[in-house]
């Protein structure tokens, strides 16, 4: 299926697995066993031949109309992306009137998942793509071109014709369409009566859209690329367990509550209860039992570990395009290998001198929290002050998750508001969990990370709309964990070497390493035992990380890239502009340049800071 489908209109990828709910949950597998590293054992650090750094643009005057047209262009191309399907409109717009959007025109739907509609979807692109082409970059404003290249890269990949069909899976264990679906009902802001009966619409278009989702797995049965029974059989024990929920389930209590906000009479409130717990109990969970009865059918077209991982050359080229969709880039499979490669020697030098200055560092137990999370709030925003810009004004309102949602979140959770009720942040808090680290979870999820990149960017005017609204999952996790590095430098309460080793033995084991074996696995077909060869040769526990990770990333291939290539793009940018620029390097600059360019694609916002650092390097000279 096309990239666009599940960047676009359908929910199952952008919202339901959470792109639009950034918290940032690994899978409950990933080691934290102690590994014997050896810097020796591998020779293999690859070498880049460095970038051409591209000349600066002449100067040219702009042309005003040029940039109203613009303007013009993207409200037009955001007003098409959000209205394609309710659950869109509702997560990036608060007050449709700002945006000249009739909410009578949005269909209440989850919208269709089907290949022609993604074949449609792309038509409409083209045509957007068309008219931003008439327009002449060369006479918008500076600060408007890095928009202009961003928007035309979008409509390209959503525009651009593959040969992909079926080859997208909604399901997987951690961030499938079945398992998501719940918690973005209950994360559905229900602010009036009207935010009611939408909710309540889509409940009900349910089993229409789930009935697509199961049409399609049948048809990638049909053509021999379904599924491992591994990987059905977590599907279906997710299905039974939300079936099995039908008269506990958290949607009683998370809809009930938005309810008693209202301020409806008894009688009001009562009858929005009643039909909730209709819809619940009869379309929402009938759905899941049909789709848990056509999955379930469908174990004998099961593949198997082996055959899943035996890539056709068309199946090896989706797999490099989903892959640059994730990292937002468009390097290939061998340029990205050879990135997180240098990455993985980075952070493994840096875990071992670590270690030969500090050899009890792994078995330090340090709790990374002063135990008062405001204090750990105020802490952050203090060493945000010294780094970065300061943020407009904005409001903050901590929640605890809902007990019912607990053993499925992770210790914290930023969920991006409306794009015009940005101001309005909410983090989920889950009590439940302990924490060691809540430190740089708080970080990532808040300040300086993914809460300070949203209001920040969404509340620059030179930023357009479609590059505040479009998924761009590794520029956001890039910096959420590029975020988290820049506390470990310039935190002060806790033991320096404790907090880096943390970090980057997180990055190393949880994000870097299991992104290297899904290429390795997925692209050039390793076997377990070649994968648990390949681990020993580089001084790691084999036998134990290729028996954590090896079926993993078969059943999810692209699960660690947004993590892991997103972090290693921006981390290596930073290392070279300092290696570049030495003692004229100033972070402060360097950090607010790459903030005011906005979300993009790596390869473009490579070039808009080679050539800021050209213009540090011009104006010392």
């Amino acid at each position: 299926m096309k990239r666009s489908i599940k960047l676009l209109a359908l929910i199952c990828a952008l919202v339901m697995a959470m792109s639009a709910f950034a918290g940032c949950k690994m899978p409950d597998e990933t080691t934290d066993e102690t590994q014997t590293i050896s810097i020796e054992s591998e020779n293999e650090e690859a070498t880049v031949a460095p970038e051409e750094t591209p000349e600066p643009a002449a100067e040219l005057t702009a042309d005003p109309a040029a940039a109203e047209t613009f303007d013009a262009l993207d409200l037009e191309v955001f007003r098409w992306y959000v209205t394609t399907d309710g659950y869109t409109y509702h997560m990036f717009v608060d007050d449709p009137a700002q945006f000249g959007i009739d909410p009578d025109t949005v269909p209440m739907t989850f919208g269709d998942f089907t290949v022609e509609d993604s074949m449609r979807l792309g038509l409409e692109a083209g045509v957007y793509l068309e008219q931003l082409n008439q327009i002449d970059r060369d006479q918008l404003p500076e600060e408007t071109q890095f928009s202009y290249d961003v928007l035309q890269q979008i409509l390209v990949d959503f525009s651009e014709e593959t040969d992909y069909d079926y080859y997208y899976e909604p399901l997987t264990e951690y961030s499938g369409f079945h398992a998501n679906l719940p918690l973005s009902f209950a994360l559905f802001e229900l602010k009036d009566t009207q935010d009611v009966e939408d909710y309540l619409t889509l409940l009900a278009d349910v089993p229409r859209y789930m009935g697509q989702v199961l049409t399609y797995e049948q048809k990638r049965a049909e053509l021999g690329i379904f599924m491992t029974e591994d990987a059905l059989n977590a599907i279906l024990e997710d299905c039974k367990t939300i079936i099995d929920s039908k008269d506990t389930s958290f949607l009683y209590a998370t809809f009930n509550e938005g309810i008693d906000n209202l301020g409806l009479t008894q009688e009001q409130a009562q009858a929005y209860k009643d039909r909730n717990e209709s819809l619940i109990q009869n379309e929402f969970i009938g759905a899941y039992e049909t789709l848990y009865n056509g999955l379930k059918a469908l174990k004998g077209s099961c593949r198997s570990y082996e055959e899943a991982a035996a890539l056709t050359e068309n199946q090896k080229s989706y797999f490099e395009y989903n892959m640059q969709s994730e990292a937002c880039n468009f390097l290939t499979v061998e340029e990205t290998l050879e990135m997180l490669k240098d990455e993985y020697f980075y952070l493994l030098y840096d875990i071992v001198a670590l270690q030969n200055a500090n050899p009890d560092l792994y078995s330090m137990d340090v709790e990374l929290t002063s135990g008062d999370m405001q204090e750990d709030l105020d802490y952050l925003k203090s060493i945000m002050a010294e780094l970065l810009p300061a943020l407009p004004e904005h409001n903050l309102t901590l929640t605890d998750v809902p007990e019912e949602l607990q053993d499925m979140f992770s210790p914290a959770a930023y969920v991006i508001p409306a794009l015009d009720d940005w101001k309005e942040n909410i983090v989920y808090i889950n009590t439940a969990t302990d924490d060691p680290s809540l430190i740089l979870t708080l970080a990532h999820e808040c300040y300086p990370g993914h809460l300070y990149q949203y209001v920040y960017q969404r509340g620059d005017e030179d930023i357009c709309r479609m590059q505040k609204i479009v998924s761009f999952g590794g520029y956001a996790e890039g910096w959420a964990q590029f975020a988290e590095y820049l506390v470990t430098q310039n935190q002060t309460i806790y033991d320096h070497d404790y907090v880096q080793f943390q970090f980057d033995y997180s990055m190393l084991f949880n994000s870097i390493l299991p992104a290297i074996i899904s290429i390795l696995v997925n692209y050039y077909g390793y076997t377990e035992a070649a994968l648990e060869s390949y681990l020993t040769g580089i001084g790691l526990d084999g036998e134990l990380i290729a028996g954590i990770y090896y079926t993993t990333v078969i059943d999810q291939p692209y699960y660690f890239f947004e993590y892991a290539i997103g972090y290693s793009q921006l981390a290596q940018l930073y290392r070279d502009t300092v290696s570049d620029l030495g003692d004229s390097f100033d972070q402060e600059a360097f950090l607010q340049t790459y903030m005011d360019l906005g979300p993009g694609y790596f390869g473009l916002i490579k070039e808009r800071m080679d050539v800021w650092t050209d213009s540090v390097m011009n104006d010392e000279a």
